[in-house]
């Protein structure tokens, strides 16, 4: 026991004694819980917005009715269920405001008072806004007569996998180019190799750029095998321009590998590498829509959001997949994710050691 209580001191000290791993062993946990409960607790009273199709019977009546018997059917928010939002939109709006994740749910009503609603079965957050919906609906008073259809939205483009797909593959570009890149490096300081290389005439530059070109060619051969099943099982959606597809993939590429070098371009040990690559990839991927629309963020905090690199990244291939995007249309993320990769860049070989 005695040789253990000396060991376990040992590592200890050793421990205590190295600021970083404490930053990142009790401080960033908690800052990182802070920010994203502060995010999460702001977002004030929950809004599900849904759309009025232009089509139905006296539109604006039906927004009007929506409104009260929501409210009256949640209570005016007591039990926690918020407020909707509802809009007249023409069709053609209201299928490209669904593919963006900015509305779950269609709404029509014909002369008879029929209702009719649209989205995708699959999307859990569709069929939350549906139950509630068509509750607060056929609950009124004259509901005897009306009658509830479903229509599924399982077109390419409308499906919520047609969402996910492009959102997936940012967020794997991103995991392999910090991963690969800031890890790769503070791994070969650890083993020394950076002392030694630091030894040749070889321009820094140089050498942490072939990091860059090292892991797009691993990116694109992931990103190959990914999609290549994504089209395969789930025969996913793709409408826009090839070529503006891969200049975002380039331009994502650049920008999470210039990431990558700044954070692997002082750590000196595995506990810092690792916290420093956490606390760029875990919050992007809350806050970036991967899985869900951003959207429901406040409203303070969208511009912040949307100007992410991963929401660059995830926005501009969904532009691309699912609404047939070209290439004028993602210049501005593009040139914005090249932006952010250059100040990373610059920071990153400022501070760079070789040991």
């Amino acid at each position: 026991m005695k040789q253990i209580y000396h060991l376990v001191t040992i590592q200890l000290k050793e421990f205590y004694r190295e600021p970083g791993i404490l930053f990142w062993a009790f401080i960033f946990p908690i800052a990182i819980a802070g920010v994203l409960g502060l995010a999460f607790a702001n977002k004030g009273v929950p809004q599900t917005r849904v759309a009025v199709l232009s089509s139905s019977h006296e539109a604006d009546q039906l927004v009007s009715r929506i409104e009260k018997a929501f409210t009256q059917s949640v209570g005016g928010n007591s039990d926690g269920l918020g407020v909707i939002l509802p809009s007249v939109l023409q069709e053609e709006d209201a299928v490209k405001a669904l593919k963006r994740g900015e509305i779950n749910l269609l709404v029509k009503e014909d002369e008879n008072g029929n209702l009719e609603f649209s989205f995708d079965p699959s999307n859990a957050n569709a069929q939350r806004d549906y139950l509630l919906l068509s509750n607060a609906l056929l609950s009124e008073s004259s509901s005897e007569k009306k009658v509830s259809n479903i229509r599924k939205l399982d077109s390419k483009g409308t499906r919520y996998i047609d969402y996910l797909v492009p959102g997936m593959l940012a967020m794997g570009v991103m995991n392999s180019c910090l991963w690969g890149v800031g890890w790769n490096l503070i791994e070969m300081r650890l083993k020394k190799l950076l002392r030694r290389m630091s030894a040749t005439p070889m321009n820094k530059l140089a050498f942490v750029l072939s990091f860059f070109f090292t892991r797009l060619v691993v990116t694109i051969v992931e990103s190959i095998i990914f999609l290549t099943f994504a089209f395969g099982v789930f025969d996913t959606a793709f409408f826009g321009s090839p070529i503006a597809a891969f200049l975002v993939f380039l331009t994502g590429n650049f920008v999470f590998a210039c990431i990558g070098i700044f954070v692997g371009s002082r750590a000196q040990s595995s506990q810092v590498g690792n916290g420093l690559v956490n606390a760029f990839t875990f919050p992007m991927m809350v806050l970036s829509g991967i899985f869900f629309s951003y959207k429901n963020f406040p409203d303070l905090a969208l511009p912040i959001i949307s100007h992410l690199p991963l929401t660059l990244m995830a926005d501009s291939l969904r532009a691309v997949f699912i609404e047939g995007s070209g290439l004028a249309e993602i210049v501005y993320p593009c040139i914005w994710m090249i932006g952010i990769g250059l100040a990373f860049l610059g920071a990153g070989l400022r501070i760079f050691r070789w040991s």
